[in-house]
């Protein structure tokens, strides 16, 4: 690795800088005077500048945009064709009935993703501020996709669910870097702020091997704001009725014109401040927590195709829940007289990386894309550590993780059509955890050294026909473990995409999975519970292995306008080899891990509708029907029964109108959330209960003034809550106490007021 990084940073010294291929210009009226502050923007984009004093502006180009749009108030717009090798581009703005405010627009919906192989959809900022999301949990109220709740109604621990599976099978990547694995991942939804982010990309199903071999259910990209964006500050301030503030602020900044060198500089506070008791059980409904999260992204690029990026991230939280009385200062009297009940959570991370691209070799002409196509050779590392010190009552745990990952690989295009990506892998953990449950201590030790390889074929015939075939293998070795033998892993995977008509597009993907099971944080709810676990998973057994296939059709058509409408409907399965399964079924109030070969699946059937009826009304609405199943084994029998906590289906309509320029913003959104099934905690498996269907409703509305956009909005309209997510409260030390049984909403009604300011 290190003799990597040392070509690496040969190659690009040995690179000549040259100019920045920006666009740079002039507007002026039609007397010739320079106008300020005229808004400069890509059109179909969020990507804009403004004229500075002397009438001068200059923007970077975006790939496949070519329309440059002039506007300001009281003057006709402007928009011209840019052409490919033009440098300058001058406007003369014309006197006329202009437009009363420039904003800049950004796709106001989850978009289902048409050109994309795989089958999925878009959040978009615009998306991200429909529900003044606080961090990335609170970013998919608009997806039936995926689904986020409550692990449990102590710790505030959220998670994810995709094809009817909980988020550790579900790939997080920031950037297209594995993120969100091991002891941080119970927590890491929390630590992703909303406002950080410029885009989401939620894939269905089997992911690519490029980025390895634990993504079952689907991948999650992240994108965040760039280093490059034109805007000089972003702030965002949100506070609701509950006294919760927060903060989000970017700062990118360019050190040269040219933009070759780059950063942004990523903030944010939050603090939930009070003991909220809505359900009156005298516990808590979410703990009291602050956190303070920081990150700093660079970008030095070349002119010649070079690109450099780095970055470090430090996240620290403190959480105290419980009983509406505890304190921290009151653990000695939990300990020892027993009679309440409060748990603290303190997690740190520190989180860094490298990534380094480089062309070679010659290029290739795309004639389907009129796109200049060149090799490339690609390096990231990335180091994680987290810690997590933290008790639950009277169980205890201590946790803490040093990860590093690198991923050198080639890209090669045989032509416009053909490409192979090929490339070496390598993932080093070292994993120390210690349970201490009703003076039960526990410890689980592992030093993990997996190194792999990986190839993937693509061919593509723009907007006909595409193909992605790969496959990666791995070795996976525990040096500290003697005895231990080395695993392989294989995963081969597959993805169609063919155009039946300009409107008509089939998907289809199918590939093999695996993840090495970490018990406890994989399960964090056990600790928030009075059951004693027992540890049953075989020795070598604990690297869960699943198939996935499925696919989508999707069809556009014109209704009222020109391809208005858009319906998509798809199908996946997950089914497992070997499964690691926690099951709080039995009678004995024990907690059983074990792992099992026995029939465990999940079918998700799922349709998306998206309409735009008229200019500035969106209209989106997907229904989801899931199936998901486990074989319990009792007394010799076996049983396969739905998994619990996983709801039967979700269904959910988002409008939204806008105004022109987005001066007015007008959101609703409705779910409909099905059934599920409720643990038998009594050990009697075959008599089931079932959790009330419910709706959700939410609304916004935002409105721009100057550089400022305000808006205020309610959550959960109807004050819907479980009112019983703690059982056995009144002996919280005993088999019966239990928070893991979460199916509803903790919180009831809220209100909120936000601003966010752009500095351009």
């Amino acid at each position: 690795m290190k003799r990597i990084l040392v070509f690496v940073v040969a190659l690009l010294g040995g690179i000549a800088t040259l100019s920045a291929q920006n666009i740079k210009g002039v507007v002026r009226d039609a007397k010739g005077e320079a106008l300020i502050g005229v808004s400069i923007f890509w059109e179909g984009t969020t990507i804009g500048t403004a004229t500075d004093v002397d009438g001068s502006y200059e923007l970077y180009r975006v790939k496949d945009h070519n329309r440059l749009v002039a506007a300001y108030i009281g003057y006709v717009d402007s928009v011209v064709e840019v052409a490919k090798d033009a440098k300058e581009v001058d406007f003369v703005l014309s006197d006329g009935v202009g437009i009363e405010e420039v904003v800049i627009e950004g796709i106001s919906n989850n978009k289902i993703r048409q050109s994309s192989i795989m089958a999925g959809e878009n959040i978009s900022f615009a998306g991200l501020c429909k529900m003044a999301c606080c961090n990335l949990a609170e970013s998919f109220e608009n997806s039936a996709a995926v689904t986020v709740g409550y692990s449990d109604a102590v710790s505030g621990s959220r998670q994810i669910k995709m094809l009817g599976l909980a988020g550790t099978y579900t790939q997080i990547l920031d950037e297209n870097r594995p993120i969100m694995r091991g002891i941080g991942s119970p927590y890491g939804l929390n630590y992703t702020p909303g406002m950080w982010l410029n885009s989401i990309q939620v894939s269905k199903g089997i992911a690519s091997v490029t980025a390895g071999h634990e993504a079952m259910t689907g991948q999650i990209n992240l994108e965040y704001r760039k280093p490059t964006d034109e805007e000089k500050f972003f702030l965002n301030l949100y506070f609701d009725n509950e006294l919760k503030p927060e903060v989000n602020i970017a700062m990118p900044f360019a050190f040269d014109k040219e933009k070759r060198l780059t950063t942004n500089i990523l903030l944010h506070y939050s603090g939930d401040t009070q003991a909220l008791d809505h359900n009156e059980d005298g516990f808590r409904d979410l703990p009291m927590a602050r956190q303070f999260n920081i990150a700093n992204r660079w970008l030095y690029q070349n002119p010649m195709g070079a690109q450099i990026r780095w970055g470090w991230r430090y996240v620290n939280e403190n959480r105290v829940g419980g009983d509406m009385e505890y304190t921290p200062e009151r653990y000695d009297q939990m300990v020892s007289e027993k009679q309440i009940y409060g748990s603290e959570i303190k997690n740190r991370g520190l989180n860094a990386y490298l990534k380094v691209g480089l062309p070679v070799g010659a290029s290739v002409w795309d004639e389907e894309t009129q796109e200049e196509k060149r090799s490339s050779v690609a390096f990231v590392a990335d180091y994680d550590n987290f810690s997590m010190d933290s008790y639950f009552g009277l169980n205890t745990y201590k946790g803490a993780e040093n990860s590093l990952w690198g991923n050198l690989s080639y890209q090669h295009y045989f032509s416009g059509r053909s490409s192979m990506v090929a490339g070496a892998s390598m993932w080093m953990r070292g994993i120390e955890e210690g349970v201490v449950q009703m003076a039960e201590p526990m410890q689980n030790s592992v030093e993990l050294l997996e190194p792999g390889l990986f190839a993937e074929y693509t061919y593509a015939i723009k907007d006909k026909f595409s193909i992605i075939a790969g496959v990666r293998g791995d070795v996976m070795t525990s040096p500290k473990e003697s005895g231990v033998k080395s695993e392989f892993i294989l995963t081969p995977r597959m993805h169609l995409r063919y155009n039946i008509t300009d409107q008509t597009v089939v998907r289809a993907s199918a590939g093999l999975g695996a993840r090495k099971v970490m018990p406890f944080t994989d399960n964090i709810w056990m600790l928030a519970t009075g059951r004693t676990i027992v540890n049953d998973i075989e020795a070598g057994k604990d690297l869960e292995r699943a198939a996935t296939f499925g696919g989508s059709l999707s069809h556009t058509l014109s209704l009222v306008g020109y391809n208005d409408l858009t319906v998509s409907l798809d199908f996946f399965r997950t089914q497992f080899s070997n499964s690691v399964y926690a099951d709080q079924e039995w009678a004995d109030g024990t907690i059983h891990l074990y792992n099992t070969d026995l029939p465990s699946f999940a079918n998700n059937y799922q349709l998306d509708v998206q309409w735009t009826p008229a200019e500035g009304l969106d209209i989106f609405t997907t229904f989801r029907y899931t199936d998901s199943r486990v074989t319990l084994e009792r007394g010799g029998e076996q049983m396969l029964v739905e998994r619990p906590l996983v709801g039967s289906f979700k269904g959910l309509v988002n409008v939204q109108y806008a105004t022109k320029f987005r001066r007015w913003v007008f959101d609703f959104t409705a779910q409909l959330n099905g059934p599920m099934r409720l643990p038998a905690l009594d050990g009697n498996v075959a008599s089931a209960e079932y959790s009330p269907i419910y709706p959700m409703f939410y609304g916004q509305v935002s409105h721009r003034v100057g550089q400022w956009d305000i808006y205020v909005g309610c959550e959960n309209i109807l004050n819907f809550m479980q009112h019983d997510p703690i059982k056995g409260i009144e002996a919280p030390f005993s088999p019966d106490f239990n928070s893991s049984v979460v199916w509803g909403p903790l919180m009831g009604r809220k209100f909120y007021i936000g601003a966010r300011f752009n500095l351009y």
